[in-house]
């Protein structure tokens, strides 16, 4: 395998022999009259205990990286490092770079020729296409961010959708659950839901009062399917004791509401025409002008 030589990092003198631009001694240097410093003016800044006078500057850091504006450029860093961790290691540590890349599931020779062919291709490049190349990797960077932005956006708006969604769907069934006389509980909610998104899946919109039926049908069949096969204490064993004790409960309270409704009074009939019960302590004219108002009213000649 061919060996790398590794390229010097840039310096201040490499880059004054590259460039030729001689040094200014302190001979010949002009003499700059300095302007007086103003200190800048500072602000005191406290989080939790500490209190710590920061300028204007060190502030706007220090919110820069509380809002984690630093955290790409920590990143691009430790690839770096990274990276001359690796080229340190195929240079002068060929076995450590070997177990490395095996540690990783990297074929370590496929990876030393990724990298040799790179530093080769970056090395040919003009300076002109080296800038048009920086300029299209953070054009597709930039892309990156405006696409990761638009999905989280895309994301909250779905998530906000969702949550209203849910809201109006409980408020739904608890008011329909409330005309039945029952209670809204993760089990109701849980068939309702069940019954809406089997709809959907067939391309079909149900509403909250179009399974409401079926889900009644249901919780009704959950909890008696069990219960109608126990008998004795092994029935309230199973519904417990408070439960027990809330039908007992429901029980008397149905039992005294019967015994306290009043009974519908029997309403008499009257004679008709005003006519006595019984004519026969009429006498005389009376008892006969009676008589005949009776058979005239039944109709008997």
């Amino acid at each position: 395998m061919n060996e790398i030589t590794p390229i010097p990092a840039s310096t201040p003198a490499t880059n004054e022999a590259i460039v030729g631009a001689p040094k200014d001694s302190a001979a010949t240097a002009p003499v700059v009259e300095e302007a007086p410093i103003v200190e800048a003016p500072k602000r005191k800044i406290k989080w939790g205990d500490t209190e710590k006078e920061v300028s204007f500057d060190e502030a706007v850091q220090l919110a820069q990286k509380a809002f984690g504006i630093e955290a790409k450029a920590k990143e691009a860093n430790e690839k770096a490092t990274q990276a001359d961790n690796i080229l340190y290691m195929l240079q002068n540590d060929w076995k450590g770079f070997v177990k490395q890349c095996k540690a990783n599931n990297i074929d370590p020779n496929k990876l030393a020729t990724d990298i040799l062919y790179e530093q080769i291709r970056v090395g040919n490049l003009t300076p002109e296409q080296k800038e048009l190349e920086e300029l299209k990797n953070a054009e597709t960077e930039r892309a990156a961010e405006q696409k990761e932005k638009e999905e989280a956006a895309k994301k909250v708006e779905i998530d906000q959708k969702t949550k209203e969604w849910s809201i109006k769907f409980e408020n739904e069934l608890a008011e329909a659950l409330k005309t039945q006389g029952l209670p809204k509980t993760r089990l109701a909610l849980a068939l309702t839901a069940q019954y809406i998104d089997s709809g959907l899946q067939q391309k079909k919109e149900y509403t909250v009062q179009q399974v409401l039926p079926y889900v009644l049908r249901d919780l009704k069949e959950i909890h008696t399917s069990t219960m109608s096969k126990l008998e004795g204490d092994e029935l309230l064993n199973y519904i417990g004791e408070e439960l027990s004790n809330k039908i007992s409960k429901a029980r008397v309270a149905r039992y005294n509401k019967n015994l306290n409704v009043p009974k519908p009074a029997v309403k008499k009939d009257e004679p008709k025409g005003n006519l006595p019960e019984d004519i026969t302590k009429l006498k005389g004219k009376a008892y006969w002008s009676a008589l005949r108002r009776i058979k005239s009213n039944e109709g008997v000649e």
